[in-house]
């Protein structure tokens, strides 16, 4: 079957992607307008006022101060828009863009019996709550899909010059705009180290060490302010056993994390719509259906320890884990085992929008672990489509949630 042919047939989730990048689009002016992201405008405002590049960005939720990439990608933004919501814009056309890139990737890039795998996995990513919610912020961490497809990309193509290059570079960048893009970058570099090892193949590493090298030298002011300067951290042996990565990656893949934005208000959310005054709760119907739906994936997660654990007695674990894997299986390894270990026994506290940067494999996964369901699997893409549309409709009509973490919207904090 042909690119064409195969797109053709595939219409109605085409459809369902392009109207998730409708939502990342619409209602702009309904957007979180709190401290972070107007120190972002703001900050990236004055730079370009002043014409004098920051070393450094705000402080992380760890305690340290970010790179000053953070705030060189809001800097350029800046130059052409001179608005808040023109910047929230052009965050969600770069979310919109990834989407694209990815879905160019699945064409040229992924095997034809592992795109179905790909699509539907994408699919659900472009509707998905809390990834068009993170689409529509002033923030540095919602930037972080397009340069995790350029991570990915390089890194498909890293048998070739051109492509450990961008590996390299997009690598050493990505950390630069969020920490969690430096547990990104070494889980997949330290697996595909592994991996080529153990194939017998070898990947242009010295063009893959001149693109680190190169997207590092934005780290130079970084480390010499966090030299000079007394960085607290919120580093803690306990937040390794809260394995709080891998139940936001189930909780996210199913759609249950609207309580992150909405915090108490979630359970006036669950009754909506209304109909004159009277409560459908057909958002509570959604929430318990999604997560019925999660025994399946549980079971599964299962299954796949069981083998795990199997092999590991056996011995034979890592020669399976390096054993040829598809497109799908090897990033999903690499994220799951790399991206996961190193950021979870970081000791690092690890919140839902530290799996912004996964993107958008947590769906991907979803969508291998369901690809012998495929119409619950639709089952489960409609019902994240419709609770999108009602917590947007919800953040709209309430002017965003006061006490929750959205707070309220940028419209009405302009009204008042």
């Amino acid at each position: 079957m042909t690119n064409t042919a195969w797109l053709r047939s595939n219409w109605l989730l085409l459809a369902i992607i392009a109207f998730g990048l409708f939502l990342r689009l619409v209602w702009v002016n309904d957007m979180e307008w709190k401290q972070d992201e107007q120190w972002m405008y703001n900050t990236s405002q004055q730079v370009v006022a002043v014409d004098h590049w920051r070393g450094v960005g705000m402080v992380s939720g760890t305690g340290v101060v970010n790179p000053g990439f953070s705030v060189a990608v809001f800097t350029v933004i800046a130059y052409f828009v001179n608005s808040p919501t023109g910047m929230a814009s052009a965050v969600a056309i770069i979310n919109v863009i990834a989407i694209l890139l990815f879905l160019w990737f699945i064409l040229v890039k992924v095997e034809k019996e592992q795109r179905d795998i790909w699509l539907l996995g994408l699919t659900l990513a472009a509707v998905s709550p809390l990834a068009v919610l993170f689409s529509r912020k002033i923030w540095a961490q919602d930037v972080l899909p397009l340069f995790s497809f350029f991570v990915i990309w390089g890194n498909a193509n890293r048998h070739k010059g051109w492509g450990a290059f961008i590996w390299g570079l997009a690598g050493a960048l990505i950390g630069q705009i969020h920490m969690s893009g430096f547990f990104y970058a070494a889980g997949l570099a330290v697996f595909t180290v592994i991996y080529d090892y153990k194939n017998k193949q070898m990947f242009k590493w010295g063009y893959w060490l001149l693109g680190s090298a190169l997207g590092s030298v934005g780290l130079i002011p970084w480390l010499l302010y966090i030299h000079s300067h007394t960085q607290p951290t919120n580093l803690a042996v306990d937040h390794i056993f809260t394995f709080n990565f891998y139940i936001y990656w189930v909780l996210d893949g199913h759609g249950l994390n609207t309580m992150y934005s909405l915090q108490n208000y979630f359970w006036d959310f669950i009754k909506e719509p209304y109909i004159g005054s009277h409560a459908t709760y057909l958002v509570a119907v959604l929430n318990i259906a999604l997560a019925s739906t999660g025994v399946y994936t549980i079971k599964r997660i299962w299954g796949y320890l069981k083998i795990m654990f199997n092999k590991i007695k056996q011995k034979q674990f890592l020669a399976i884990l390096t054993s040829n894997q598809s497109t799908t299986n090897f990033y999903l390894v690499s994220i799951l085992l790399g991206l996961g270990i190193i950021m979870n026994f970081s000791g690092v506290f690890i919140p839902q929008h530290y799996l912004i940067v996964a993107f958008p494999f947590t769906y991907i996964f979803m969508a291998k672990i369901f690809q012998r369901k495929r119409k619950l699997f639709l089952g489960i893409i409609f019902a994240q489509l419709l609770l999108t549309v009602s917590f947007m409709i919800y953040i709209h009509t309430h002017n965003g949630a006061k006490d929750g973490d959205y707070g309220v919207t940028y419209r009405e904090q302009m009204k008042n």
